[in-house]
């Protein structure tokens, strides 16, 4: 049981935030202090803001740690659109200041609602090596000459999850929160809702239709409580620090967190939320970022460019946070099947179902969301 074990964990666990704000407005692109350094590998990470505790700061954590290491390589950040308006002007604005005297040997951006100026700078600029950190989409010619672009074996890792809180519900029924009801947001779970289907564990889903109203995030979230669920992903963004507080009220139910190990992230501030959050589901960021980094380094880095490429539980680019919490909580017999899965899934003896590879997904998508969904 989760308040058992209390807050106590290990004083070498360290938080994995380091939060900025995201208010304000810039005309440029505005940088986050970072050792710049003259010789050496020079990466410029373009973000439209970071302080969102979930998506932007995974990768500005990770940007930070390659910066941090006596490694021959700097990293600079940008926060180019601290309203998150996505207009073109100031990212195209933003690219140009980092790319048109060559300075940097590497400029990084992504995300399905920005990806789009990163397309047009590939194209500006051929020259300029270019890393899209997580794709939704590629351009219709394909993937760029100059560009890698990867994103992340999401549905593998919702089947995980599924997995997870099939074996932990007590009431038969769990929950997600996803942020937006779109293509790419549901690769999320797709995965999560075939295994929980199979295994027939019913389950309640929610689109709030925001990344950042965490009070919506408690209401919906205390609806799918009041229904019966007992363990609960959010894969919402901001809006999912509201899912975290809404779960942290009760004590018999479980939160999941999303994208960075949530537990450690609130551990020390939060202790109540973290208290409730069993695991978080990962996108291991720091990891493909710091192999970028390094290919970039050793010279081996055009060997990517104009390949797109998922980076799942094999790359260990997903996978759960296996905390000291998560494993006082979690029974060692449930553990094994966790495990089992991941082995499975690697393998490829689970043929995971994928939103992104649906060839009708108005049709296919709405068969497999609602197979056991619970109104």
């Amino acid at each position: 049981m989760k308040k058992a074990f209390k807050f106590l964990m290990a004083a070498g666990m360290t938080l994995s935030l380091a939060a900025c704000s995201n208010g304000g407005s810039a005309a440029t692109a505005t940088p986050a202090p970072a050792d710049e350094g003259d010789d050496g590998v020079k990466i410029a990470v373009l973000l439209p803001f970071t302080g969102d505790q979930s998506y932007f700061d995974t990768l500005a954590q990770a940007a930070r740690e390659v910066d941090a290491e006596d490694n021959g390589i700097s990293v600079q950040i940008f926060e180019v659109d601290p309203s998150g308006s996505a207009d073109e002007s100031l990212w195209m604005n933003a690219f140009a200041d980092v790319c048109e005297d060559g300075e940097y040997d590497l400029v990084v951006s992504g995300n399905n609602t920005y990806e789009g100026f990163l397309y047009q700078a590939c194209e500006k600029y051929p020259d300029q090596m270019f890393y899209n950190f997580d794709y939704s989409a590629l351009p219709e010619e394909g993937t760029p000459a100059n560009c890698y672009c990867v994103n992340w074996a999401l549905d593998d890792l919702g089947y995980v999850v599924g997995t997870l809180s099939a074996e932990m519900t007590k009431t038969g029924t769990v929950g997600v929160v996803v942020g937006m009801d779109n293509q790419a947001m549901n690769q999320f779970i797709s995965g999560y809702v075939q295994v929980l289907a199979d295994k027939g564990v019913k389950y309640v889903v929610s689109y709030p239709g925001s990344f950042t109203d965490t009070d919506l995030g408690k209401e919906v979230t205390s609806a799918m409580i009041d229904k019966g669920a007992d363990v609960i992903w959010q894969v919402a963004g901001g809006l999912g620090n509201g899912v975290i507080e809404a779960c942290s009220q009760h004590e018999d139910v479980w939160c999941i967190g999303v994208d960075q190990d949530q537990y450690l992230q609130f551990k020390d501030t939060k202790p109540e939320w973290a208290n409730t959050i069993l695991t978080s589901a990962l996108k291991n960021t720091n990891v493909a970022f710091k192999a970028v980094a390094e290919m970039v380094k050793d010279g081996t880095y055009a060997d990517k460019l104009g390949k797109a490429e998922a980076w799942g539980i094999a790359l260990n680019g997903v996978g759960l946070a296996e905390n000291d919490y998560y494993l006082a909580n979690c029974p060692e017999e449930v553990r094994a099947a966790v495990a089992d899965t991941l082995a499975k899934v690697t393998a490829g003896e689970v043929e995971v179902k994928d939103t992104l590879e649906m060839t009708d997904y108005d049709t296919e998508w709405p068969e497999l969301l609602n197979a056991n969904r619970v109104e």
